[in-house]
């Protein structure tokens, strides 16, 4: 199959020939050929001339963008003569820099594309859940008493946060609370400095056992 354009590079008709033959002898096949016309082995929806190769190719993205054939999608933007695919936490700023932000650390934390921001999208309720979840397996009678043979204090800690955590949760799933997290105030007990060394060093502990 043989494809031809016009000067302007308007598709006008596909020719049933061989393109290699047709192209030794154009005007035996088609009689209206001109010397400004392009025959294509292949169909092109967005032709362009290419001065490197003296012949005509589809679009690249970049050139239908400028051609205002194609829309940038939410993570496309313009950057140093073509479209720069950005991943989450990266953008370019006014002076044209690729700027990567290292993702917070949270619950549900999601990338802003507007305001090129991390942000927490959690609620309440799914970040004291979260938080509880991380203690799983180590709320038992054994993990309180070695606790209590280290440090008494710390037994005592960790079983007050696991109380007020629940507390907080029950609460919590009496309501319709939606909101992100940044936007409530209530404070989530955390560990100590002591207790969670310990209790990072019980993960690895159970981890090892795992593997």
């Amino acid at each position: 199959m043989t494809h031809i354009y016009d000067n302007n590079l308007k598709f006008l008709l596909t020719l049933n020939y061989n393109y290699e033959d047709f192209i030794k002898e154009p005007a035996k096949y088609y009689p209206e050929w001109q010397t400004s016309y392009y025959a294509t082995q292949e169909k092109y929806e967005h032709p362009i001339f290419d001065s490197e190769s003296s012949t005509i190719r589809e679009m690249n993205k970049y050139e239908k963008f400028k051609a205002g054939l194609y829309e940038l999608a939410y993570n496309e933007v313009e950057h140093k003569g073509d479209i720069l695919t950005l991943e989450t936490g990266q953008y370019v700023n006014e002076a044209g820099e690729l700027i990567t932000i290292p993702k917070l650390e949270g619950t549900r934390v999601e990338w802003n594309w507007e305001t090129h921001t991390w942000e927490e999208k959690a609620t309440m309720l799914e970040i004291i859940q979260a938080q509880y979840a991380e203690y799983d397996g180590m709320d038992t009678y054994s993990t309180v008493e070695e606790m209590k043979r280290i440090n008494p204090a710390m037994a005592e800690e960790f079983v007050n946060m696991l109380i007020e955590l629940r507390q907080m949760a029950y609460s919590l799933e009496g309501t319709v609370e939606t909101q992100a997290v940044g936007y409530t105030t209530l404070p989530i007990p955390k560990p100590s400095k002591s207790l969670e060394k310990y209790l990072e060093m019980r993960k690895i502990v159970k981890l090892g056992k795992n593997n």
